[in-house]
């Protein structure tokens, strides 16, 4: 292929990969990120800003290229989960062959580097093709905070499609599952033991297990079920009375919170054998939780995407349906542009010795960078793409 993906430089994506990888950006805390894009970023861009956003260290947004008419999101997160145990690489960067270990390194600061990479070469072919918003978001392995204040602050004007960075593995997430986290309050009655009591803790275990089974039943449209915790007081000699067991549910497109959430919690009330009483209480969050989204396959975004995929790979890109939630939810639902996910491949994603393949990642950058031209032919058949 010729064109601007030939300008694609591996040598700079690989230094500022391995520079990314290096800075510790637990989610929330994500300051020396912003502060290292902030100045890696305005030796490229027209204009770089930093958002704030309250509970993490705020977004990155830079603009590329021409300033009129639609544009193109390229958005990815900035933050990680934390440092688990069993890493036998270093969490803060190794190489070893086409392999970069390093916590984030596939998740996602590998699509965040091919994406700035793919701004600066695009935005080099001048006038031609569309412009491009870059946007490093944070708290997005926390409650999506960093995309939730992009949308709310009128950042997105003139966004007529996006690419969300995502580990998927080279293929082109066209859809995601939505989420919701239940609270369900156990309660029993204390007891010095099992026959004059009701254990709080072994009636949530019940309910663990019967809440696992829900994604088998036709009427529960598949999904995952994940238990997350299971707290009490801890007594010294008293049967625990109370306690709260914390679950998440993710639901495939088609399905509408509300009805989901009803299924669920309809199936947890009839749990055989329990004898406590539960209150059921959706968990707090600062935002709104992510519903599910699924794109046509005729959005000129996917095939864009799908083109640029051919002419780097060889060979049609697959697609699919992300069966967990990301930042793409928000901006597909909340705030109405066509969005896709395309990430590299690696492995051990929130786990020891999480790993990103660099030519996975060169490839990305490659693809990337030819979609705002490939997305232009479909302008002038449909306007704006949303």
């Amino acid at each position: 292929m010729t064109g601007v993906a030939d300008r694609v430089d591996p040598l700079r994506i690989r230094e500022n990969l391995l520079n990314m990888v290096r800075i510790k950006s637990v989610y929330s805390h994500e300051e020396k990120m912003v502060d290292y894009l902030l100045d890696f970023l305005p030796r490229f861009a027209n204009r770089v800003e930093h958002q704030p956003v309250r509970g993490c260290a705020g977004n990155v947004i830079a603009q590329f290229g021409p300033t009129d008419g639609p544009r193109l999101l390229l958005m990815s997160h900035m933050d990680t989960v934390e440092v688990m145990s069993g890493w036998t690489k270093s969490p803060w960067g190794e190489v070893q062959g086409d392999l970069i270990f390093g916590l984030g390194s596939w998740d996602a600061k590998g699509c965040l580097a091919a994406m700035i990479e793919a701004a600066v070469v695009a935005s080099s072919a001048g006038d031609e093709g569309i412009g491009i918003t870059l946007a490093a978001v944070c708290d997005e392995e926390g409650f999506s905070r960093g995309t939730y204040e992009l949308i709310k602050g009128g950042k997105l004007s003139g966004v007529a499609g996006a690419v969300v960075g995502e580990p998927t593995g080279e293929k082109i997430g066209v859809g995601a599952y939505g989420r919701f986290v239940l609270d369900v309050k156990v309660i029993g009655r204390a007891g010095p033991d099992v026959e004059e009591g009701v254990n709080a803790i072994i009636e949530a275990a019940k309910l663990v297990l019967w809440a696992s089974e829900f994604p088998k039943l036709p009427k529960s449209c598949g999904g995952t079920v994940a238990p997350l915790s299971i707290k009490s007081r801890e007594l010294m000699i008293t049967h625990p009375d109370l306690c709260v067991l914390r679950v998440d549910r993710h639901y495939p497109p088609g399905e509408d919170e509300q009805s989901a959430k009803r299924k669920f919690i309809s199936h947890l009330k009839r749990a055989p054998n329990l004898r406590a009483h539960l209150e059921v209480d959706v968990m707090d969050r600062p935002t709104p939780f992510l519903t599910p989204y699924r794109l046509s396959e005729d959005e000129p975004i996917v095939r864009a995407a799908g083109e640029t995929g051919r002419e780097i790979f060889g060979r049609e890109p697959e697609t699919v349906v992300l069966r967990y939630v990301t930042d793409a939810n928000y901006l597909s639902t909340l705030a109405g542009i066509p969005t896709i996910t395309l990430g590299p491949k690696g492995g051990n994603m929130h786990s020891p010795d999480e790993h990103v393949s660099f030519s996975s990642v060169v490839a990305l950058a490659k693809i990337i960078s030819s979609i705002p031209e490939k997305i232009s032919k479909y302008l002038p058949n449909v306007g704006k793409l949303r």
